[in-house]
């Protein structure tokens, strides 16, 4: 399977569930979400370019999201990515779903161990000092 072609919804949602189940013993699991903007082949750059963001809500133009996963191997044998577009009227489906996979995954994690820490010494009152 080609893990850099765009996923559907539900396949990126399976996926990713399956990444935190191979991850779960040890591993990392990067996930990322961001607008997608659109590329203007004439300019070569996304527009609207960062310093160009406030007149966006006036236009009244909606963007689609885009959503990855990777494991984080630096190896590129070894990585794995998925990735989907998420419209804007699907995104509060997507997101609940989103939301209880990310979960699930993130329950099977083990907690860190504490180091247990001694007891705090008291302070001795300063010499010299008299009231």
């Amino acid at each position: 399977m080609d893990t850099k072609a765009r996923l559907s919804n539900d396949e990126f949602l399976s996926q990713v569930g399956e990444l935190f189940k191979k991850q779960q013993e040890s591993g990392t699991v990067f996930l990322q979400q961001k607008r997608l903007t659109e590329f203007d082949p004439v300019e070569k750059e996304h527009n609207p370019s960062p310093g160009n963001l406030t007149d966006i809500s006036a236009q009244g133009k909606t963007y689609p999201l885009l959503f990855r996963a990777s494991n984080g191997a630096s190896d590129k044998s070894k990585k794995i990515k998925y990735t989907t577009v998420v419209e804007a009227d699907k995104l509060e489906a997507f997101w609940k779903k989103y939301a209880d996979v990310v979960k699930g995954g993130v329950a099977g994690l083990k907690k860190k161990d504490k180091k247990k820490t001694k007891g705090k010494k008291k302070k001795a009152p300063a010499k010299g000092v008299s009231k």
